[in-house]
């Protein structure tokens, strides 16, 4: 290599250059963790640093650039050795965010391959540079890739990618591509099938919670209930990808940029808005804004009585859906509305008993129980509360909280078949009805032609794919089970109830033999929510298999704490796995684990 002359003329050392692969790591929230516990943290991230990620980078033909304090520049020779370290880091951490999550520490990784000047202790070029911008758009947890190295591991290795477009970084000239990716080798996943290939292709949105300004918890409700069904409108749109209203709840009077949610959500467009209630009348500000750019698409400003507030909440669907997508049709929207309560104080009741189903504390279940009766009973036609009486049932008996099975699966029927009749074309009551079917009944045939048309109703409800999951998984399809496990979490990713959707997950994975997957998505949800029965068993039969016995005990021992009645002999004489091999195996393992027969 010649050498090069200065300005001066003089001649000097050519510039050390090669080919790379740069990863840029980031601690979530760094500054956070250590405000709140210093020495926690800087003892735990150095104990991480030097163990997860240090043997990491040995084991793959690594290099430790230096370290950021809060992060590390790393480079490798090779772009596949980079992102399968990359893969093997993040699951690493969220293993110990399962088992010690109050002790836990999130990554964000970027991988970039690049032309780069390297020195002993540093290195420098343009790839470094996008490499650490790049790390921005990763969610917590998260891994994003470029579309040069996209390009180039792709054939080698099999995951998950979605694609984040062409994203503007800063101080970079040029938009560059970037995917987010999640390692999986496994057939039947969801983004390499037909609904993920459609569903890039659909813009994104999620709607924030309005702010209630000046109200006080009533309000609260009350906005929540707006932004619920603004959503549910917005999700019967086939050309919609729509992120549940659950999931965005943690966002309440948040000032964070409208870019990190997106990224945090994975989404392209917001709503957001405020409210002001007073005596009879609403005063609403409601607001479109595009994260990529940060440009408020449409706007809009209402000023109505409280009687006409669905008429309201219609309006704001139908012009967002149309400023998205617009050659959709006025008989799509029209379709789209949901029928609405003619009673607001059942309304409200209704959403306090919901938000009370799932805590699954013994006085907030029944008191949920009678919230959603005091609901029916102020408006006998809105069909919502009697869909969640018959989950209320479900999960009574689910939970192991009453010892007849059979009335209590009477009851559950008995209210589908009443939410059904309210509104034969709600999604929700479809799911309900067909999981009741499945799960109490055992029939199955009548669960999938209600999930079929639930979701052909409401593409984008996490209920209708969680609740249809389960019974592919009963009758042994467990391949479908976990395509639409993993839709429903991937329509929930902040849900503050995804214990529900995790769980169904578990089940899927074990029905399709992926223990390992099963393991760690049981972990998860009873991390979540440690009260929900269903997690722990199904957590149980999947160390089993695995041969991971005394975890099988230890978690036995807990489904004992919170299920003192469980046995092995009436449990499976009504759970719902059709075929008896694979049920007699079930109670197999559970028996393995020490459970009492």
């Amino acid at each position: 290599m010649s050498s090069q002359a200065d300005s001066n003329g003089s001649r000097r050392e050519p510039l050390n250059r090669r080919l790379a692969a740069i990863v840029v790591v980031d601690v979530v929230g760094y500054t956070r963790l250590m405000e709140s516990n210093e020495t926690e943290t800087h003892a735990l991230w150095k104990e991480m640093a030097s163990g997860v990620i240090a043997e990491e980078v040995v084991r793959h033909r690594g290099r430790i650039v230096k370290s950021t304090g809060d992060g590390f520049l790393l480079e490798f020779a090779s772009i596949v050795d980079a992102v399968i370290w990359s893969f093997e880091v993040q699951e690493r951490f969220g293993v110990r965010e399962v088992e010690r999550p109050e002790a836990a520490i999130r990554l964000r990784i970027a991988v970039n391959v690049g032309d780069i000047i390297h020195e002993p202790e540093d290195i420098f070029g343009s790839g470094v540079n996008i490499a650490a911008r790049l790390q921005e758009f990763a969610e917590p947890g998260g891994i994003v890739i470029s579309g040069l190295v996209h390009e180039q591991v792709q054939p080698v290795i099999r995951y998950q990618a979605r694609d984040l477009g062409l994203v503007h970084l800063k101080n970079i000239d040029r938009p560059v591509r970037a995917y987010a990716v999640n390692r999986d080798a496994r057939p039947g996943k969801m983004e390499s099938g037909s609904l993920a290939q459609d569903r890039r292709h659909r813009p994104s949105i999620a709607v924030l919670p309005i702010r209630s300004l000046g109200g006080g918890a009533p309000d609260d409700y009350f906005a929540e209930g707006i932004v619920h069904d603004i959503t549910a409108s917005l999700a019967n749109l086939k050309e919609l990808f729509v992120v549940s209203s659950s999931s965005t709840i943690c966002f309440r009077a948040t000032d964070i940029d409208p870019a990190v949610i997106g990224r945090q959500l994975g989404v392209r467009y917001l709503v957001t808005g405020s409210m002001v209630r007073g005596m009879d009348r609403l005063r609403m500000n409601v607001q479109l804004s595009d994260t990529d750019t940060r440009n408020v698409v449409w706007a809009g400003r209402y000023d109505v009585l409280e009687t006409d507030l669905f008429t309201t909440q219609d309006t704001i669907a139908a012009q967002v859906a149309q400023t998205l997508v617009p050659h959709l049709r006025r008989t799509e929207h029209q379709r789209a509305l949901r029928k609405r309560p003619e009673s607001m104080d059942a309304y409200e009741t209704f959403l306090q008993g919901l938000y009370r189903l799932y805590r699954l504390e013994p006085g907030d279940f029944d008191g949920a129980r009678e919230l959603l009766l005091q609901a029916i009973e102020r408006d006998p036609h809105f069909a919502a509360p009697y869909a969640y009486m018959a989950k209320w049932h479900i999960i009574n008996i689910g939970q192991g909280y009453i010892p007849h099975h059979r009335k209590g699966a009477e009851e559950a029927l008995r209210y589908a078949e009443l939410a059904l009749e309210r509104d034969d074309s709600d999604p929700l009551a479809l799911a309900v009805y067909g999981h009741t079917m499945s799960f109490l009944l055992r029939r199955y045939d009548e669960a999938l032609a209600a999930f079929e048309r639930a979701i052909e109703i409401s593409p984008n409800s996490p209920v209708t794919w969680g609740l249809s999951s389960p019974t592919f998984a009963y009758t042994g399809d467990g391949a479908q089970a976990v395509i639409r496990a993993e839709e429903a979490v991937r329509l929930t990713p902040l849900d503050p109830y995804a214990f529900f959707y995790q769980t169904v997950l578990t089940v899927a994975y074990y029905t399709h033999g992926n223990y390992e997957d099963a393991v760690r998505w049981g972990y998860r949800a009873m991390a979540a929510n440690r009260r929900f029965t269903a997690s722990p068993k199904a957590l149980i039969v999947s160390l089993v298999a695995m041969d991971r016995l005394d975890e099988a005990r230890q978690v036995a021992k807990t489904l004992l704490e919170l299920e003192p009645g469980f046995r092995i002999e009436p449990y499976c004489a009504w759970y719902p796995i059709r075929d008896p091999e694979a049920l007699k195996l079930y109670a197999q393992r559970l028996a393995a684990a020490g459970l009492p027969s």
